[in-house]
């Protein structure tokens, strides 16, 4: 849970920032890919290791 809204924290104030004129696009965007992709890493990741305890050959 607390994952979630530090990143949901972190998200609303890049795009505040964005609004604000303080950073571009181009830089906003490639935040957005790079949060959104080590996300579904973290979270495959864990599928991963939840999978484990269920199949010990992983």
């Amino acid at each position: 849970m607390v994952t979630v809204l530090g990143t949901s924290l972190v998200l609303f104030t890049v795009v505040y920032a964005e609004k604000k004129g303080w950073v571009d696009k181009g830089k906003v965007r490639v935040i957005m890919h790079i949060g959104m992709n080590m996300g579904i890493l973290g979270s495959l990741l864990y599928f991963l290791y939840t999978l484990s305890s269920f199949l010990p050959f992983l």
